[in-house]
């Protein structure tokens, strides 16, 4: 073997290191959260040492920015599909990316809110691509408090109904044969809310 194949062959056994460690971050932050997970029992699920997440990602808190960041952009790659072209991607699709949502959840309950809200200065993130697009016809960037607190309605809607879905159709009664028509009626509320964006109207008198 000559010295370029020796030194893609360690650049392939680094990555394929650093992929079973994010792997193994993404799954356990969606299970248990950060605060659960500790750099030996995500090196025993990846299969590797533990000195690997220090080398490679300087420890613990390295490799769940790491992992973080890979379930935005795979988030982020889902949600841009399914909004096939469109600036707002279609209303209660989130629960398709459960690993990202349930790992987003996680890291704000145990108090890493700045690792989960890394997205939202990446340049990659569809919440601040609906947000611009539904905030676009405010002039020079003045968005009015009203505006910003009904998108923030829609995010926390989306959320909610990803996160907890199974219990919302519990408690409004929907049994199994509505959930879809359920759904249905609940993306249509969704979009109209959307679109009544209040005016830039000073209603102070």
């Amino acid at each position: 073997m000559n010295a370029d194949s020796k030194t893609q062959s360690l650049d392939r056994g680094r990555e394929a290191v650093k992929t079973a460690l994010i792997n193994a971050a993404c799954e356990m932050l969606a299970e248990s959260g950060p605060n659960a997970m500790s750099v030996r029992n995500v090196a025993n699920r990846a299969g590797v040492n533990h000195g690997q997440v220090h080398h490679y990602f300087g420890g613990k808190e390295g490799l769940i920015e790491a992992a973080t960041a890979r379930l935005a952009r795979e988030h982020y790659n889902n949600a841009r599909a399914r909004a096939e072209g469109r600036a707002v991607p279609e209303p209660l699709t989130l629960r398709e990316d459960s690993q990202y949502l349930q790992a987003i959840v996680r890291l704000v309950l145990d108090g890493k809110l700045n690792v989960a809200a890394q997205e939202i200065d990446s340049g990659q993130s569809i919440p601040v691509e609906a947000r611009r697009a539904l905030m676009s016809d405010y002039p020079n960037g003045e968005v009015p408090v009203e505006a910003k607190a009904r998108f923030a309605f829609l995010v926390a809607m989306e959320l909610g109904w990803a996160a907890l879905e199974p219990f919302i159709m519990r408690l409004a009664d929907v049994n199994e044969k509505e959930q879809s028509a359920v759904r249905d009626h609940a993306r249509v509320l969704a979009r109209q809310f959307a679109l009544n964006v209040p005016d830039q109207t000073n209603t102070e008198s």
